[in-house]
């Protein structure tokens, strides 16, 4: 495992089922923990633990699409822990099913702003302080949905893609200053929002929850999803000196989900 001690690492959507394995690997290599979700409660107690395992911590419930409130949780992290050495973006939801003719424009509009422009205004508020510590790392959390689209999710593909884009323009744009971007790009992870998926997908296919996750699994050459400790180990592997040269890169672990032509 890297040795993060002495770095800072800013973790957004901390307390979700890939954000919160990423703080506590970090945490585990010695790094300083910026922290932020909307569920206060789960929020505390992810601090609390992170704190009781000696780890530096700040934590603050962060409307994510709020520019006052990400530019606020930048500016006390920085103050507290000492500055941004990293940021890993986790945040998303996928409740958002709809074509292009049935997708609200609520809808759409929301999911462009949590799943995307919260990325967005997260690394506009952290870079200043990578820059004056010298450099720094960004690791954003796309999707294989960002390769390629899925009957009836529309704007999650949208968003997916257009994190990786983001990432590419964050990598070209902020390598003069020694700041690196990639992205990782999962099929589906054992969390709970992919049980959540599992039962709104399974609404409309009719099938019970169960049947969707096993139908799913059946699909990987592999025979199973990605663990959220293999996310984990990617992103601080991204961020470590060991991926110096590495930046506006797409790491996919989908196993070998998209390798794969339908049968026909």
């Amino acid at each position: 495992m890297e040795d993060y001690k002495g770095k800072v690492v800013v973790v957004t959507g901390a307390c979700g089922g890939i954000g919160s394995v990423i703080a506590r690997m970090f945490a585990q290599a010695g790094a300083s923990l910026g922290i932020c979700d909307i569920r206060q409660e789960k929020l505390d107690q992810l601090a609390g633990d992170l704190e009781r395992s000696r780890t530096q911590v700040y934590s603050a419930p962060v409307d994510v699409t709020d520019q006052k409130h990400v530019h606020k949780f930048c500016e006390e992290a920085a103050r507290s822990l000492g500055g941004i050495d990293y940021l890993v973006n986790t945040v998303g939801i996928v409740d958002n099913m709809g074509d292009v003719e049935d997708l609200s424009l609520e809808t759409w509009n929301s999911t462009l702003a949590v799943n995307l422009s919260s990325a967005f205004l997260l690394a506009k508020f952290s870079v200043p302080h990578m820059k004056t510590k010298g450099g720094g790392a960004i690791v954003n959390i796309s999707s294989v949905s960002g390769m390629a689209n899925q009957l009836g999710v529309m704007v999650y593909s949208v968003t997916k893609a257009g994190m990786i884009s983001l990432t590419k323009s964050e990598a070209i744009d902020l390598a003069r200053y020694n700041i690196r971007a990639n992205s990782i790009c999962p099929a589906s992870v054992e969390t709970p929002m992919l049980h959540e998926a599992a039962g709104l997908v399974g609404k409309e296919t009719g099938r019970t929850p169960e049947e969707q996750w096993q139908y799913w699994a059946s699909q990987y050459p592999t025979q199973r999803f990605t663990k959220p400790k293999e996310i984990a180990e990617l992103a601080l592997f991204l961020c470590s000196d060991r991926a110096a040269n590495i930046t506006g890169a797409s790491f996919v672990i989908d196993g070998g989900l998209t390798a794969l032509l339908p049968e026909r």
